[in-house]
């Protein structure tokens, strides 16, 4: 039997009432140049979730037609499936990667798995204003450590012009904004 600790239920919980949030959100007002980013972290485990519009990320929301644009497509999931993220107090590693694309790729299947534990899919639906996910898990050598995270999204997609973080730790909570010079989330 398995059983989890009042921690893992709060953030569970917490991530999927952001996640909901952020979706209706989304759908109330899809707003370009704005990302959303959420975080847990309990213990030694560390749960990033980035959902931003395609036009952020690739600059177009509709089903990729053309060579470019599935090649586009393809390029952004690269960059996504390597964390940008630095992180201040502790050692991060990554262990899992998600990046889901369905919405601009069609229905064009690309899962792959690789040795590291990595695994890559994408979900399958519509949407009149395309969004583009990724979840990262990250094992931290000491997680009471971590004091913050550096975002390097900006660099790697200028379309990113905002990104809205909330994040959660066994003693803390909070949110904030960043930005292209201000691009780390304090957790202390």
């Amino acid at each position: 039997m398995l059983m989890k600790s009042t921690i893992q239920y709060l953030a569970v919980f917490f991530l999927l009432s952001v996640s909901a949030i952020a979706k209706t959100e989304n759908q109330e007002a899809h707003v370009h140049g704005l990302a959303t980013l959420t975080l847990a972290l309990e213990n030694e485990i560390l749960e990033i979730q980035l959902e931003s519009p395609a036009a952020n990320l690739i600059g177009f929301e509709h089903k990729a037609s053309s060579p470019e644009e599935k090649q586009t497509i393809k390029h952004a999931k690269t960059l996504l499936l390597s964390p940008a993220f630095s992180f201040n107090g502790t050692n991060c590693k990554p262990e899992q990667a998600t990046v889901d694309i369905s919405e601009v790729m069609g229905n064009a299947h690309d899962h792959h798995h690789d040795h590291d534990h990595y695994h890559h899919s994408e979900d399958h639906s519509d949407s009149s204003h395309s969004e583009i996910t990724a979840s990262y898990q990250f094992s931290c050598k000491d997680g009471k450590k971590l004091h913050s995270i550096s975002v390097a999204l900006f660099k790697q997609f200028p379309g990113i012009e905002k990104i809205k973080t909330v994040w959660i730790t066994e003693t803390r909570q909070g949110s904030e904004m960043l930005f292209p010079n201000r691009n780390t989330i304090s957790l202390r």
